[in-house]
């Protein structure tokens, strides 16, 4: 009976062994990052990662699936990676994205006769959030300043609001100006309490309201200052108190923040020396007529034995 059952053992394991194909690593392989979406930028590398475990040559190609495009267009010279693959990048210029939309972009490795792809979209936008009202600025004692605001009702653009200060009348509305960011949607009213560096001094302010994908309203402050930003310099008639400066179209980098995201990141990338693994959930699904197949064996052979056993009494 030991014996019986040990043999039994023994078939399991080694039908697993041979027919699972879930702790099988694929021998060819390929990741393409997930960009910043939505975004406004048109020039921007997307990374991928390649790898061949038996040490072949890897080609790659990108493509890309705009509005528009019926099917996925090839973008770039094909690349080839030496010695089981590489690193490489798929560079994105305003030739591929250049319409408001969705893109998707996709990385076809080839090794031999194997071929692996993999794929990341974004969303391009540019067309910005609408401009504050409602501004004003009150200096509440000797040193606060209080900036109160209403963010445009844009059917959510806006997602937030950034306050610049400086102690002169003109200056740039960049990092180095920013003193708070008000994370708000669209339609609200807003406000900001700040403390610059000295009470003797008299500030100017300016604020900006941006999307989630980094465009930029145009700037509104103190009627007496003259504001800029990374690309443009205007100036305007001031309304209630405000002045309004037109801004480029293309947005700026100022409404982008750090995160700490996996953005940029390559993932799922498989070592040779990394095992593959498996929940139950899967091991059963992938294995379901071959573990059904193993339980009528062992039901056989018991009957089977029971029945012998039962001829020799």
């Amino acid at each position: 009976m030991r014996k019986l059952f040990a043999t039994i053992i023994s078939i399991i394991v080694i039908s697993i062994a041979i027919q699972q194909p879930v702790f099988a690593a694929e021998l060819l392989s390929i990741r393409l990052e997930q960009p910043k979406t939505p975004t406004n930028q048109q020039l921007f590398d997307i990374t991928f990662v390649t790898l061949d475990l038996m040490g072949r040559d890897v080609t790659v190609m990108c493509y890309k699936q705009g509005p528009g495009d019926a099917s996925f267009i090839q973008f770039g010279a094909s690349q080839t990676f030496t010695n089981g693959g590489n690193t490489g990048i798929c560079t994105i210029d305003s030739s591929i994205v250049n319409t408001k939309g969705n893109y998707t972009f996709k990385v076809v490795a080839t090794a031999g006769s194997d071929s692996k792809e993999d794929t990341a979209g974004i969303s391009y936008t540019n067309d910005g959030p609408g401009d504050p009202t409602g501004y004003s600025k009150d200096r509440v004692n000797l040193c606060d300043y209080k900036i109160k605001f209403h963010s445009a009702d844009d059917n959510g653009r806006t997602i937030k609001i950034e306050v610049y200060r400086s102690e002169n009348k003109t200056f740039t509305a960049d990092t180095g100006s920013r003193v708070d960011t008000i994370f708000l949607g669209s339609n609200i009213d807003g406000q900001s309490i700040t403390t610059p560096p000295s009470c003797d001094k008299n500030y100017y302010f300016a604020i900006r309201a941006f999307d989630s994908a980094g465009n930029g309203s145009s700037l509104v402050g103190d009627s007496e200052t003259t504001v800029t930003t990374t690309t443009t310099t205007t100036g305007a008639t001031p309304k209630q108190g405000a002045i309004v400066l037109t801004t480029s179209s293309e947005g700026s980098v100022l409404g982008k923040e750090s995160t700490a995201s996996e953005e940029g990141k390559v993932l799922g990338l498989e070592t040779p020396t990394t095992k593959p693994t498996a929940t139950l959930k899967e091991f059963l699904k992938n294995n379901g007529i071959l573990i059904f197949g193993i339980l009528l064996f062992v039901i056989g052979i018991i009957g089977l034995y029971v029945s012998k056993k039962k001829k020799s009494n």
